[in-house]
């Protein structure tokens, strides 16, 4: 596979500051699930408006994916594999990327968890992790690369190393490494094992792909953010590291779109050109990969990955502790991080779909209020994987728990409405008891609609794409 070069990854929010840097960036990489969207009858389709924007940003492609990952008993999704596969052609990529974690539990109360969690890493994880690698890349019509995750977890003596157990995957599954150097320093950062350790045991030469982000301090964890520019170790740690990769063909730098408004166009390019001069492309001295080092299995029993996926993926939705693993497990800090982790990431997909009617709650209920309505509702409903499902099933917990919020049925219907249009581009009527033009303006601007007129309004919605909402 040819060089690509050094890129950006995208999702919505970020097409301003593509723009402005697109002349500084060799290749873009797309999450294909920000361009996916649940309709009404609950198939899964791509949203072509946004694909043919995205047609006009220069360089190359990669895909990563965000919401299938491998890492697990649950073998990926096969629809959402095809649209994949799919998208894949479609942008004409040299190879597609997903995480080595799991983010869906089995069963008989099969769940999602909202987050991407540490699989079992154990032989036995590692055959499972094998089968779903194998099961994505024979479906996709390109290569296959596994993602080092972040594991806030402590390390555990029935397990594997971080990096034996992805070097085992990688060389079963005869699949490419992405090497996110934040994650795998955010790991070192929070007590696993060492940045070298890691390197030590992976296969350098299946490297193909290289993430850097930024990060902060929460809890008394680094968090892997992706919520500003790299700080000065992790770059350091890209010099030491980018020249012992001798297959590697992409470096990106990730960012999130809540954090595009704090960075200057100017910063990125300047974090370009450092990373063309740590990676260049005729190197002095030919870079060689170690024979990675073999670590000895754990001792053999413990918990199987199917029970380890059920024990931690229950407590991190915020299920109490039944099992004795489950016990085990709740006595690690990093249970309640996770918690408050997928809790925040639900609320902010909540933010970003239903728009007027989190602002009206805010504005009624407080913050203190918002958190107390979304812990319970997190308690009766695990997380979906789209915004829009996430959406639908919060306005249901809303209608049933009643919260005295003047004006909500109304705020709620019209949110509901704008979603559906946006879903599939069909006008929708709603009708409201509330004069539509004061909650849209009032809200849309921050402030509680004070006395609005009341009576019946039937007001007409249509994509925003092709014009705005009419009455």
């Amino acid at each position: 596979m040819a060089r690509l070069g050094v890129g950006l990854t995208y999702v919505r929010g970020l097409e301003g500051l593509l723009e402005e840097c697109g002349d500084a960036l060799d290749l873009i990489e797309v999450e294909p699930q920000t361009f996916w969207r649940t309709r009404p009858d609950g198939t899964v389709a791509t949203d072509d408006e946004a694909l043919r924007r995205l047609a006009d940003l220069p360089g190359a492609r990669l895909l990563h994916s965000v919401g299938d990952p491998v890492g697990g008993s649950e073998l990926p999704d096969a629809e959402h594999v095809r649209l994949l596969g799919e998208l894949a052609e479609r942008l004409d990529v040299p190879w597609v990327s997903e995480h080595l974690a799991f983010n869906r539990v089995g069963g008989a109360e099969g769940f999602r968890t909202g987050f991407m969690l540490p699989p079992r890493q154990t032989p036995a994880g590692v055959r499972r992790s094998v089968r779903s690698v194998r099961a994505m890349a024979e479906t996709l019509p390109v290569p296959f690369a596994v993602e080092l995750g972040t594991n806030y977890l402590r390390p555990r003596v029935d397990e594997l190393g971080d990096g034996a157990f992805a070097a085992r995957v990688a060389e079963q599954a005869d699949c490419g490494l992405l090497l996110d150097l934040h994650n795998v320093l955010a790991n070192e950062r929070n007590g696993r094992c060492t940045v070298e350790e890691l390197l030590a045991e992976l296969p350098l030469d299946r490297v193909w792909e290289v993430h850097l982000a930024g990060g902060f301090e929460h809890r008394g964890y680094w968090l892997d953010a992706h919520s500003c520019l790299p700080d000065e170790d992790l770059l350091r740690l890209a010099e030491r590291v980018l020249p012992r990769l001798p297959a590697l063909r992409a470096v990106l730098f990730e960012l999130t779109a809540s954090a595009a408004p704090g960075l200057e166009a100017g910063a990125v390019r300047e974090l370009t050109d450092r990373l063309r001069a740590i990676w260049p492309v005729d190197p002095a001295v030919p870079a060689a990969a170690p024979a990675p080092r073999r670590s000895p299995d754990p001792a053999t029993g413990g918990a199987t990955p199917e029970e380890w996926e059920a024990a931690l993926g229950g407590l991190a939705v915020g299920r109490e502790p039944r099992t004795a693993l489950e016990r085990e497990l709740a006595t690690d800090p990093a249970i309640d991080l996770l918690r408050e982790l997928i809790l925040e990431f639900r609320a902010g997909a909540l933010a970003g779909t239903l728009v007027h009617t989190v602002r009206l709650l805010l504005l009624t209920l407080g913050e203190a209020g918002v958190r107390g309505l979304m812990a319970g509702y997190a308690r009766q409903r695990t997380p979906e994987l789209f915004a829009t499902e996430e959406a639908l099933a919060f306005a249901e917990h809303l209608g049933r728990s009643c919260p005295a919020v003047p004006l909500l049925p109304d705020v709620l219907a019209l949110d509901l409405g704008l979603m559906l249009v946006r879903l599939d581009g069909e006008p929708r009527t709603v009708t409201l008891g509330t004069d539509p033009t004061v909650l849209l303006t009032e809200l849309g601007a921050g402030r509680l609609p004070v006395a609005p007129l009341r009576g019946s309004y039937r007001l007409r919605l249509v994509d925003d794409r092709a014009g705005a909402p009419a009455g």
